[in-house]
């Protein structure tokens, strides 16, 4: 099996941080050690090794020093972000295939829709266009939603179930008013939700979802509301955790579905 594009980055990244402290990495000599830690059937070609750099490259993770004529003697570094990308446990937009793929990992009932979202997300943070990432991310927060809201009105007796499920599935109610009533509803029954899962609910589902849906607004009208780098990253970071909780809230409401 051929080594994916986000795998080769993250490698690419971990080397050239182990370079730095030896003085870096020149250029010519960056295939060896990537396919020397790759099994066999996963050594990656200079072409792609060349199109892993210039993705780091474009993405402001790393940069060329040709401050020696030969261009044989031309390095490539990790800049701060890089840096931060390749040393960062968490998950870190900046290296955005192995963000993709520990969001996938820990959300792996995620549908296509949110992650298609998601993904629009992170390709617009790395393209440097934070008002669309903001967007999208506001897209995939909203869609989770309401992927976990139509599992909560099945979890709810039939009546209650029916009413809320009506209100969840009206295209001319807003998403506000949809958020607004779950929030009603869940308040009534929070006693009979798993601890874990009730303990700092409000923080969960209030201020985070609330801080997704109001940047999503700001951005997606033109209000002339500026989103720097710092937002947009802090967002995506907000957004994997609340995307994990999210469908956890999901998950048990599957599990404790009334008997028909």
């Amino acid at each position: 099996m051929p080594i994916n594009s986000s795998t080769l980055q993250t490698a690419l990244l971990k080397h050239l941080d182990k370079s730095s402290k030896t003085g870096g990495t020149r250029l010519g000599y960056l295939g060896d050690p990537l396919r020397s830690s790759s099994p066999a059937d996963q050594r990656p070609t200079d072409q792609q090794i060349m199109e892993a750099v210039w993705s780091l490259i474009s993405q402001g993770l790393a940069y060329i020093d040709y401050r020696q004529r030969a261009t044989e003697n031309w390095y490539l570094f990790l800049t701060r972000a890089g840096l931060a990308a390749a040393r960062d446990e968490a998950v870190n937009p900046d290296n955005s295939g192995e963000y993709l793929d520990q969001l996938a990992s820990r959300v792996r009932k995620a549908s296509e829709t949110v992650m298609q979202y998601a993904r629009e997300a992170v390709n617009s943070y790395t393209s440097r266009c934070y008002l669309a990432s903001t967007v999208m991310l506001g897209v995939a927060s909203e869609a989770a939603f309401l992927e976990m809201a139509r599992s909560f009105a099945s979890w709810l007796t039939d009546e209650q179930g029916k009413k809320f499920g009506k209100i969840i599935e009206d295209p001319r109610t807003n998403f506000i008013t949809k958020f607004s009533e779950f929030r009603k509803r869940i308040e009534t029954h929070k006693p009979s939700i798993r601890p874990d899962l009730s303990d700092n609910m409000s923080l969960t589902m209030d201020s985070v979802l609330d801080l997704l849906r109001v940047n999503r607004n700001d951005a997606g009208h033109p209000t002339g509301k500026r989103f720097s780098r710092d937002d947009a990253f802090v967002n995506l970071q907000i957004f994997a955790r609340y995307l994990q909780r999210l469908y956890e809230f999901k998950d048990f409401f599957d599990a404790n579905r009334p008997e028909s």
